[in-house]
């Protein structure tokens, strides 16, 4: 049996309006080389934004080579590692042919030899095993020809074109060489390919910190450009797990911490992969690990009264609530965010306090489990979660509440707090640092949202230059200068070439 990790989105070294998250990516890796250990993994592959910038910093760097050291004294054999859109190309490539000595393969930018992009990896015994298309986050420049006077539809066409061919260039290579070594061998060697793009119907939130590049341009790109003979699918760049098109073995495996409030609630996960699985493996029936425990904080609403948040609130304390069984916040990533995904992955997270789930029991038990094929089983395993942040959301005094019933617990809990009462209140800042003094509760971010009626103008009004990224910036200054909707994508078109460009500069 051989067994695979899908992982991707570190961004190690992102921080949390300023706040620097080491801690936490440590605690990640630390928890990731546990899982090779204990699931006995064969294969990692991760797949793209490893670092959050192009330039990442020394502590980044040190956890990632750290860890790709520490992988070499575990049973993984090989490790896959192409490049995401944050990441520089040619920062990841420096080091390719000494780390290739240890099986870790690295690809960085589309390659000049589409053979080198098709990695056949072998077993033990130095049978073949497994061939990766190992595929990078495809940049505009690689696969799209620029014509002159070229208008914005054509160049998105182009665009996906260009993707769709490469993608069926490398899917030709690879089920040529299955077909080679499997007449020769005799023996199954399934195919896994690699991805780091937006597909049609691809699930994002607010605050999510996904940054796109192609602004609409890869929304084009749909599961249709992944070869019917390709047994799974590895995909990164959005921040939600999911599976594409309805496709259970075409999945994102998502960040597997929290790069924004938005995620908060995000059952963070990896997936594992079991190929030519053992019979008593494969005759389980499908099943959803539920994991019910107590609300993280009593409302006085009867009970009889709560309903359920939806997926489009994504405030961890909103007007609705929600049932006794279930944490404040908690969503159902795969049923309520991506409800075609599989009818298996329904799954309830709660706990009696932030965190409360970093030493439970079901932490390395898988919760969505489905069959792919005959011999092919799915596993998701939920990532504990390192650091709570939380969203408290609304009046004065349910922030103040709410503030009181968190300080109990004396816990770590990142906050961002968001003001939308009626009254006005001058120290809002002042007033949430008294109250949270002698806490173990830091706020990073503290929204207002008390006038409604000026939302154009001061929705993000309490927001600092630091805390954008140039895209956001951009956003802002096309609100701030009130342009047209139809003259947006020629300019988002403009803006993305831009910064393409710029950072092509930096690689």
């Amino acid at each position: 049996m051989l067994t695979l990790l899908h992982t991707s989105d570190w961004h190690l070294g992102r921080r949390l309006y300023g706040k620097p998250r080491y801690d936490e990516f440590k605690q990640f890796l630390d928890w990731q080389l546990q899982t090779l250990r204990e699931q006995k993994v064969d294969v990692l592959l991760i797949a793209g934004d490893i670092f959050d910038t192009t330039a990442p910093s020394n502590q980044a760097q040190n956890l990632y080579y750290d860890f790709l050291s520490q992988v070499c004294h575990t049973d993984c054999r090989h490790v896959i590692i192409v490049a995401g859109n944050h990441d520089s190309a040619s920062f990841l490539e420096a080091p390719k042919q000494l780390l290739k000595a240890f099986n870790i393969h690295i690809i960085g930018s589309m390659t000049d030899t589409p053979t080198d992009e098709v990695i056949t990896l072998s077993d033990k015994a130095g049978q073949p095993e497994l061939i990766v298309m190992a595929v990078p986050y495809l940049r505009d420049r690689d696969v799209r020809t620029v014509g002159h006077g070229e208008r914005l539809d054509d160049k998105e066409r182009k665009l996906a074109q260009g993707i769709k061919a490469h993608y069926a260039q490398i899917a030709d290579i690879a089920i040529a060489q299955q077909a080679q070594l499997q007449a020769k061998h005799k023996r199954s060697i399934p195919i896994v390919a690699t991805g780091h793009l937006f597909t049609v119907g691809g699930q994002t939130m607010e605050g999510d910190g996904v940054r796109d590049l192609y602004v609409g341009s890869l929304g084009s790109i749909g599961a249709e450009i992944f070869h019917p003979q390709i047994d799974y699918v590895a995909l990164g760049h959005l921040h939600i797990p999911q599976a594409v098109g309805g496709q259970p073995h075409i999945r994102y495996a998502g960040s597997p911490i929290a790069m924004g409030f938005g995620e908060s609630r995000q059952q963070k996960q990896v997936h594992l992969l079991r190929f030519d699985a053992k019979p008593d493996l494969l005759s389980q029936p499908l099943q959803t690990l539920t994991i019910q425990k107590k609300p993280l904080v009593s409302a006085p609403t009867p009970v009889n009264k709560r309903k359920r948040m939806s997926h489009t609130s994504m405030d961890l304390f909103a007007d609705e609530e929600l049932p006794e069984s279930s944490m404040l916040g908690a969503i159902n990533t795969e049923a309520e965010i991506n409800a075609e995904v599989d009818a298996q992955a329904s799954y309830e997270a709660g706990y009696e306090k932030p965190g409360d789930h970093l030493s439970g029991q079901m932490s390395r038990q898988p919760y969505n489990i489905a069959k792919l094929s005959n011999t092919t089983l799915l596993q998701s395993l939920p990532v504990p979660v390192f650091q709570p942040i939380q969203t408290l959301k609304g009046d004065w005094q349910t922030i103040k509440t709410r503030l009181h019933s968190l300080k109990k617990f004396q816990q770590s809990v990142w906050l961002e707090v968001v003001y939308d009462g009626q009254e006005v209140v001058g120290d809002l800042s002042e007033k949430i640092a008294e109250l949270v003094k002698d806490a173990r509760l830091e706020v990073l971010r503290i929204k207002n949202q008390q006038k409604r009626d000026q939302v154009m103008q001061s929705q993000h009004i309490d927001e600092s230059l630091e805390e954008l990224n140039p895209t956001q910036v951009f956003e802002r200054c096309l609100i701030a200068h009130q342009v047209l909707e139809e003259q947006k994508p020629m300019l988002w078109s403009r803006y993305t070439e831009v910064l393409e460009s710029l950072q092509g500069g930096q690689q």
